[in-house]
């Protein structure tokens, strides 16, 4: 018999293949013994022993119904796959920053925008868009209720939104595990630093004499660290709110309006202030983390200044945001099949020799990872203990949700 062809207008088709060949070989060997075969399949039911002539029939449309059923779900995968890739060709993704232009999201975010349209299928425009306020709240906020569901608004989201959320802040409008992640640019540490004329040394100086410091304002790491540090460590932090990013605050140091700042990630020092710390004019004196930054070995960080278990673990929850970094997400609710194809082009794009002379160039770090992890880390930080969770709302001035 000949062999039926295996090749449809859409390529090869697994399944259908399949069920095609167990087609084929049951027509060429019939079962026997203690199974039905043909002739059992079309034997009298009345016991006679005639055949009705219905086996063949029967067989027949049985392997027809599989091969349907085979094909219409893998046409329906490619359909599915091409509707995506047609979707995005001609549009624009509006990629938002959650702080003001020029500093650390800023970059990272204009940096991916010049790579990721070439990895996604249909090639894209990409706009970033600034929406600075409330420390990232505005801008989690809007991604999460407000931007399109279909893959056209994405946006770099400020670490420390995700934990005031797992907190239970009334502002946060959204649920950490409920967005769409995409895929986290690089995980971070994050700093203390001082203007050269501010007469602080080192780290220990924070307890003992006051130093103003820029906040970007409730919910940012340049507000809730030096809370935390104030009430875990004893530390003596001024914070002046206000200040719309980290390029508006290294200003209003030059100025001399502030002593220092604390919330600036070492990416950021590394990316904006390279001439800074090489002459001196500024310095880090203190680092927040999990761990040390390998950029900055003999600088202490807040963990180690704890004076007991509870302010380190009350810490520890507050710095565990800061492996997501740079985490690009989508809204809730993003067809899977677009979702798919972003987090692939992020990937794709992280590994592109092109972008990877950019960031270099911009001089930023790409210690990335994909959506199970960040859904990890999300996961973690909402499981974080009652206890350490309630003390750490009373630091922020949280109120229970």
């Amino acid at each position: 018999m000949e062999r039926p062809k295996r090749c449809t207008a859409f390529g090869k088709v697994p399944l259908a293949l399949e069920a095609e060949r167990h087609c084929v070989l049951n027509e060429k060997k019939p079962r026997s013994g203690n199974h039905y075969n043909k002739q059992t399949l079309g034997m009298d039911m009345s016991g006679t022993g005639k055949r009705d002539g219905r086996g063949s029939s029967v067989k027949k449309t049985a392997c027809l119904t599989a091969l349907v059923f085979s094909l219409s779900a893998a046409i329906g995968s490619a359909v599915r796959a091409q509707d995506a890739e047609s979707f995005f060709a001609g549009k624009t993704i509006t990629l938002v920053v959650p702080s003001g232009a020029g500093g650390g999201y800023d970059t990272y975010a204009r940096t991916l925008g010049r790579h990721l349209p070439r990895h996604i299928p249909g090639h894209p425009q990409i706009v970033v868009q600034n929406v600075p306020g409330g420390g990232g709240m505005v801008a989690a906020n809007n991604l999460f209720n407000v931007a399109p569901k279909d893959g056209t608004a994405i946006a770099m989201l400020a670490s420390s939104s995700f934990l005031v959320a797992a907190l239970g802040e009334r502002l946060a409008k959204f649920d950490n595990l409920k967005f769409t992640p995409i895929g986290n640019m690089s995980e971070e540490f994050d700093t203390c630093s001082v203007w050269h004329t501010s007469g602080i040394r080192d780290a220990r100086d924070f307890l003992t004499k006051e130093v103003i410091i820029g906040s970007e304002g409730i919910g940012s790491n340049s507000q809730t660290f030096p809370m935390g540090m104030n009430e875990e460590l004893g530390a003596k932090l001024k914070i002046i709110p206000g200040y719309g990013g980290t390029q508006a605050r290294a200003t209003a140091m030059e100025r001399g309006e502030l002593q220092g700042a604390c919330g600036i990630f070492v990416s950021t020092l590394s990316s904006l202030f390279e001439r800074q710390l090489g002459d001196g004019t500024l310095r880090v004196v203190l680092q927040m983390g999990l761990s040390r930054s390998p950029k900055y070995k003999d600088v202490p960080n807040a963990l180690e200044l704890a004076p007991d278990e509870s302010s380190k673990a009350s810490l520890a929850l507050m710095f565990a945001q800061l492996a997501l970094g740079r985490p690009i997400m989508a809204p809730p609710g993003l067809p899977k099949e677009r979702a798919d194809m972003l987090s692939d082009a992020f990937a794709e794009t992280m590994k592109d020799p092109e972008f990877l002379a950019d960031a270099e160039k911009m001089k930023i770090d790409t210690r990335w990872f994909g959506p199970a992890r960040m859904t990890e880390v999300l996961a973690q930080m909402n499981a974080a203990p009652e206890p350490v969770k309630a003390r750490v709302r009373k630091m922020l001035n949280i109120a229970q949700p």
